[in-house]
């Protein structure tokens, strides 16, 4: 198992776990019976406060999963001379590199270009380097961006495409898409944690994470492979 995969294995199990929970206090407070803490006593008002940040859980494994991708690539990249770096890879190092940090004096300016040529002409490797993520929160739309800026091939099978496909039920969102504007609204205080999900059962919220996870896992496999084959070096002849 990769390296990537192992790690959205283990926060998978960790959603698993977070969501048995959920299930467990569902059944407690649907079945009638009293569930208490101490002096609490456990009621649906708990219960969307869980279903809230199984939502936030949720996207925190999209960004953890595409972060871990982004260094993963900009350490395969840095690992080979900046000479060997495919056309897509040395776009994407510039995006980062110059983009980012064109503004200020003239002097400053001078400088980057300076400093970038430098890197650019080495034959050495010159380490882990850091890539820049598109503007935005990570959605389906967004990963896809950014495997086409670097050139990983991300091909999904006709059901997954079903799957994420826009539905009313998310708004006529993607499920990612919805996922992410969810999660902002809650972690930016737009929604409560405690109103954040009542407009979703925790079946509609499992199948959400089942669908995100399951993407993610494709996801994870397309950057893994691009590593594993070099594709941010230029082919040979």
């Amino acid at each position: 198992m990769t390296t990537l995969r192992r790690m959205l294995v283990d926060r998978r199990e960790e959603y698993d776990s977070h969501f048995a929970l959920a299930e467990a206090l569902q059944d407690r407070i649907f079945g009638g019976d009293d569930v208490s803490l101490g002096e609490i006593t456990l009621s649906a008002r708990h219960l969307m406060t869980m279903q809230s940040g199984l939502v936030v859980h949720l996207y925190n494994i999209v960004e953890a999963t595409m972060t871990r991708a982004t260094e993963m690539v900009g350490a395969a990249v840095g690992a080979s001379s900046p000479r060997a770096w495919s056309q897509s890879a040395l776009k994407e190092w510039l995006r980062e590199y110059a983009v980012v940090r064109v503004d200020g004096a003239e002097d400053a300016r001078l400088d980057m270009v300076h400093n970038a040529s430098l890197l650019l002409l080495a034959e050495d490797p010159p380490g882990p380097q850091k890539l820049k993520k598109p503007s935005g929160t990570w959605t389906d739309k967004l990963i896809v961006t950014f495997a086409k800026r670097l050139g990983v091939p991300f091909e999904l099978p006709d059901e997954m495409w079903r799957r994420i496909a826009k539905h009313p039920r998310y708004g006529d969102e993607t499920p990612l898409g919805f996922l992410a504007e969810r999660r902002n609204a809650i972690a930016h205080g737009r929604r409560s944690f405690e109103d954040g999900c009542k407009d979703l059962t925790l079946q509609e919220i499992r199948e959400l994470a089942n669908t995100t996870l399951d993407y993610l896992e494709l996801a994870a496999d397309a950057f893994q492979s691009y590593v594993d084959r070099r594709q941010y070096l230029v082919a040979e002849t």
